[in-house]
């Protein structure tokens, strides 16, 4: 008759082998929730990111590309001028013309 810790090395060693039989296609991946629940749990990021094996994933991979979206446009508030810079009155895309009104007249610029 075999003895407890005889039978739980022998488990040990059989579950050590399945392991190493497992194609690399298979690799391991952590869901969000399981991210999450192992940061609560205090498991530093960067061990997080070894047991996980790669960036969070939600279950399956989609097959077909998210398509990008467009950048949102940057938008300012001060306008830029070889005279200095004025606040504008209306936010404008950055790089667009504007110009400051001085006692001196109009001197154009560039937002930003």
């Amino acid at each position: 008759m075999l003895s407890l810790k005889s039978r739980a090395r022998r488990f040990l060693v059989l579950a050590a082998l399945a392991c190493l039989c497992i194609p690399p296609e298979v690799e391991a991946y952590c869901t969000t929730r399981e991210r999450i629940q192992l940061r609560n749990e205090g498991v530093p990021p960067l061990e997080i990111d070894r047991l996980c094996a790669g960036p969070a994933q939600q279950g399956m991979a989609p097959s077909v590309p998210m398509p990008q979206q467009m950048p949102r446009p940057r938008f300012a508030a001060m306008c830029m001028t070889s005279a200095g810079p004025c606040p504008m009155a209306v936010a404008m895309p950055v790089g667009a013309s504007c110009a400051c009104y001085t006692p001196w007249g109009v001197v154009p610029g560039v937002a930003q």
